[in-house]
């Protein structure tokens, strides 16, 4: 149901750009145009989401009920409770059902495994990104917020393939607190971003990276540190209580999703940082993208406005469109990156590095300057911030790093 409701809106998009084209209002062209990106698509109101199609109406307004019981912004942020109760009620049966009770001996375990991971791939983006909004802010209410937290990271975290306290830690505690910076351990500065073995370098990293984030937090953050290691410890022994008994099922439900989930998470913060600007390479403007005008951002709550989010982490995921809208001239006076597709996500910005198509990726490159590049000359501007340029030695002397910061 997830995978057809997904497939119909994007049918839905379809149509609506080609009734825009009709029109003489293409939001490829004009990004800008108020009933083009905006009015309908991006500006995110729930009534348009796919969870909540499937929710029959009487319901719908117990939910309500229950979202002004439990968040501090009901009116925007209903939408999370309901894809919680959501995966409460499809995905964690599954996982719970091919772990412990599905028999091994028999050749459906591999049916109810597809089916587990056809349901788990349909909304892992959509997991990962609703832990990015609670993770930015407090989004339930105090008497509730550590119970609900402690349910969505540690009860469905490891089904959708995000180990518990991870995310938190390596976003908030790191990515944020240094920017895409050197001591960012996440930082894509120092590999060339077109070369699919530094990609697979800067994986394997972020694959066994305990030590560096230990020696990173050790004695300025131990309670950043102690919910890292909780986590990741807490994961490990679960596997390994199941796995003598139910191995298959062990690798099917807790191993291969974690190790799927981090390839699509470290192929999408190269998505996001791939493309650095030489001249500002420390700024928010210079290490990021926006993707916008995508189906992307209606399922991830307007995840694709990167450069926005940077800017202001704390603004409510319904407020990055008209943000961008707001500091447009701005994003154009540092000749910032913006992506336009129907169907891109960073992941797909990724793949075409790693084929270098730069060709491809010119022709979605939206044109907000006063003065547009042409194709040759937009795709020569990507290849030159794809290329490693920089390292710790040789930045800091040559850029005054606080002024850019």
């Amino acid at each position: 149901l997830q995978f057809l409701y997904f497939i119909g809106n994007m049918q839905e998009h379809d149509v609506f750009k080609t009734k825009l084209r009709a029109s003489g209002r293409d939001p490829v062209v004009d990004p800008l145009e108020p009933t083009g990106s905006y009015g309908f698509w991006e500006k995110f109101e729930p009534a348009l989401d796919i969870i909540p199609r499937a929710i029959p109406e009487m319901l719908h307004k117990i939910l309500m009920a229950v979202g002004k019981g439990l968040l501090v912004d009901p009116e925007r942020d209903t939408l999370i409770v309901k894809h919680i109760l959501a995966w409460t009620f499809s995905n964690l049966p599954l996982s719970c059902y091919v772990l412990w009770y599905a028999d091994t001996e028999c050749w459906t375990i591999w049916l109810w495994a597809a089916l587990h991971f056809f349901m788990w791939f349909t909304a892992m983006d959509t997991y990962v990104l609703g832990l990015h909004v609670i993770s930015h802010r407090a989004v339930f209410k105090p008497f509730i917020a550590t119970p609900l937290w402690h349910y969505y990271v540690s009860v469905l975290g490891p089904i959708f393939g995000e180990t518990p306290e991870t995310y938190y830690v390596h976003h908030i505690g790191m990515h944020h607190s240094f920017n895409n910076f050197f001591t960012d351990l996440s930082c894509t500065m120092g590999y060339t971003r077109d070369s699919f073995f530094d990609w697979v370098r800067y994986f394997f990293r972020f694959l066994f990276v305990h030590g560096e984030v230990f020696q990173l937090f050790y004695g300025k953050n131990n309670k950043l540190l102690a919910r890292f290691f909780a986590g990741e410890i807490g994961w490990a022994l679960f596997v390994l209580y199941n796995f003598p008994t139910r191995p298959l099922p062990t690798l099917l439900v807790l191993v291969a999703p974690v190790l799927i989930m981090r390839i699509g998470m470290m192929a999408g913060n190269w998505g996001q940082h791939a493309f650095i600007n030489p001249d500002e390479p420390a700024t928010n403007f210079g290490h990021s993208i926006n993707i916008i005008d995508s189906a992307y951002n209606r399922r991830c709550f307007n995840d694709g406005y990167h450069i926005i989010h940077h800017i202001y982490p704390s603004a409510h995921y319904t407020e990055l469109p008209q943000l961008f809208k707001k500091d447009i001239k701005v994003l154009a006076e540092h000749d910032c990156i913006v992506f336009s597709h129907p169907k891109w996500d960073f992941a797909i910005v990724w793949f075409y590095l790693m084929l270098k198509d730069y060709d491809t990726l010119a022709r979605h490159v939206v044109n907000i300057r006063d003065t547009p590049r042409t194709h040759e000359e937009t795709v020569a501007m990507l290849k030159e911030r794809a290329k490693r340029v920089y390292s710790m030695d040789e930045f800091l002397p040559n850029k005054d790093y606080k002024k850019n910061q």
